[in-house]
C-alpha cells in the first residue's frame, strides 16, 4: 500500500517529508511519479485535476489538504470513497486573526488615513468601538463557530446564520432561508465562512446586498464561488455595500485585468486568511491513514450528500 500526493502546490515535497517522518515504512509518492497505481489506497489532495480518483483502482480514502472539499469535485466522487478534511486549531485561530484584522482596519478608518497621509491631509474621523459593532457570521461550523465565539468574548454583537440551528454562547443564531434576512439586516459587517455547496454557491448576491445598510462591510473568506462578483461591484456603486475585504476568488491568482483591482472600496488578500500548517495538520493525515488500515472510523469525514 502507498500514499499518493496530488497537490497542485509547491508544498508537495514538504508534505512528503512530514508524512514520511511519521510513516517511515510507507511509500509516499508525488503524482504523477507513481510507481504502482494499483497500490494507492490513500490520496492527499489539494486542487487536483478532474477525474483524479479514477487513476487509482483501489483507492479508499481521499484526504483534503485543507478545511474545504469543494476543490475535490465532490459531486463526481463515487459514494464508496471516504472523503476527509483537516480541522486544525491553527486554521481556526489564523482565520479569527485575519477576520479581526479586517474588522479593526475598517472600524478605525485605517484605509482612509493611508489616503490622507499621501495627501498630507490631517482629518480625524469618527470610528466604531467593539461594543457597538454588529457582526453577522455566515457559516457556524468548526471554523465559523470558533470565530463567532471569539468575537463575542471580545465584546462584539454577534449574529450567526447556518443551514441548521446552532446554539453558541452569546451568538444570536438563525437558520434556513427564512432566517437569512434577520441575520444580515442591520449588521455592520457580514462575514462569509460557509462551505461551498450547491445551496451556498452565489449566496453573496444582489438579494443579500439589498438587505445591507450603506455602511455594511463584506468580508469573504469562504470561497470565490460564494460571491457574484459583478453584483458586488453594483452594490458598491449603489452604496449598498460600503467596503469589501476579499481573500478568495473565482480565479486565483486574480487576473490583472479584473475590476476588483481598480475598485478603491475592495481590499484584496491572496487567499491567506488561514493557511494549512503542515507540521500540525500532518498528524491528522497520518492518523487517518492508520485508521483506514485498521478499518476504524475516520477523523473529520465529510458527507458527500451535504458537501461538508
Amino acid at each position: 500500500m502507498s500514499i499518493a500526493l496530488l497537490l497542485n502546490t509547491a508544498r508537495a515535497e514538504e508534505w512528503k517529508v512530514e508524512i514520511t517522518k511519521h510513516l517511515p515504512d510507507v511509500k509516499v509518492e508525488i503524482y504523477p511519479e507513481i510507481e504502482n497505481y494499483d497500490a494507492v489506497e490513500f490520496a492527499l489532495c489539494w486542487k487536483p485535476d478532474a477525474n483524479y480518483y479514477t487513476h487509482f483502482p483501489n483507492l479508499k480514502v481521499i484526504q483534503s489538504g485543507g478545511a474545504g472539499i469543494d476543490h475535490l469535485f465532490p459531486n463526481k466522487i463515487p459514494s464508496l470513497l471516504h472523503i476527509c478534511r483537516i480541522i486544525d486549531p491553527m486554521l481556526k485561530s489564523d482565520m479569527f486573526e485575519h477576520i479581526l484584522t479586517c474588522l479593526m482596519h475598517a472600524m478605525k478608518n485605517f484605509s482612509m488615513y493611508a489616503t490622507a497621509k499621501e495627501q498630507q491631509h490631517w482629518q480625524p474621523l469618527v470610528y466604531k468601538s467593539i461594543g457597538e459593532t454588529s457582526v453577522t457570521i455566515l457559516g457556524l461550523g468548526e471554523i465559523g463557530g470558533y470565530v463567532a465565539e471569539r468575537l463575542v468574548q471580545l465584546g462584539f454583537l454577534v449574529k450567526g446564520w447556518s443551514n441548521s440551528p446552532k446554539a453558541l454562547p452569546g451568538v444570536v443564531s438563525f437558520s434556513g432561508q427564512e432566517g437569512l434576512r434577520a441575520a444580515v439586516e442591520n449588521s455592520d459587517f457580514v462575514v462569509n465562512i460557509l462551505p461551498l455547496t450547491d445551496a451556498t454557491r452565489g449566496i453573496l448576491d444582489r438579494n443579500l446586498f439589498e438587505l445591507c445598510t450603506n455602511e455594511t462591510v463584506l468580508i469573504n473568506v469562504g470561497r470565490g464561488g460564494h460571491l457574484v462578483e459583478n453584483e458586488l461591484l453594483e452594490a458598491i456603486d449603489k452604496g449598498q455595500i460600503a467596503q469589501a475585504y476579499l481573500d478568495v476568488f473565482h480565479l486565483e491568482p486574480l487576473p490583472k485585468d479584473h475590476p476588483f483591482w481598480s475598485c478603491s472600496s475592495i481590499f484584496i488578500t491572496p487567499h491567506v486568511a488561514s493557511r494549512t500548517n503542515i507540521s500540525s495538520s500532518v498528524l491528522q493525515v497520518v492518523d487517518n491513514y492508520k485508521r483506514m488500515i485498521r478499518g476504524e472510523a475516520l477523523l473529520n469525514e465529510v458527507s458527500l450528500e451535504k458537501g461538508y
